[in-house]
């Protein structure tokens, strides 16, 4: 029923005339102008994600993948296993590093270099708007952090089980 009200809804503010059908969708409303000019108007005590956030959700997949291979390997078909998860990380973070490497020195996103101690006190600016720089660093570092601490608690359990 909400759903059945929801499309009333769009249908009541979709854009009908043509010229509305125009306008670019990567811009932002409010201003009209492109998303990447956003950067050139970034305030004095914005910053970028810190590095560091970066090096600690990336440490915590490795992490997950050491404690994998050491708590889980026993035979050939795990091992097998393990072997194509580990490949899926070699791919996913080369496709990371080769993206990041053409974003580091972009003109579009310009950031100043910042003290960790900084960026976590600072506004950081990011694609659905601006928060402050510890909030960023739980939202990039928790899911592979957790996700590591479980792996080393399951297989804590699992040498102790067996």
């Amino acid at each position: 029923m909400a759903h059945l009200a929801m499309r009333r809804e769009y249908r009541e503010t979709a854009p009908n005339d043509p010229e509305d059908l125009k306008t670019p969708r990567n811009v932002i409303p409010t201003t009209g102008l492109p998303e990447a000019s956003r950067a050139e108007r970034m305030q004095a005590s914005e910053v970028g994600v810190h590095p560091a956030a970066v090096e600690i959700a990336v440490a915590a997949a490795i992490w997950f993948l050491a404690v994998t291979w050491l708590a889980f390997a026993s035979g050939p078909e795990i091992d097998y296993l393990l072997v194509i998860v580990t490949l899926f990380f070699v791919i996913f973070f080369t496709l990371f590093l080769l993206t990041a490497s053409y974003s580091l020195h972009d003109k579009r996103w310009p950031v100043r270099d910042t003290s960790f101690r900084e960026f976590l006190n600072s506004t950081v600016g990011i694609a659905t708007g601006d928060e402050r720089g510890r909030d960023v660093l739980i939202e990039v570092a928790l899911v592979p952090v957790s996700l590591a601490l479980a792996a080393t608690l399951i297989g804590l359990v699992r040498a102790f089980l067996s």
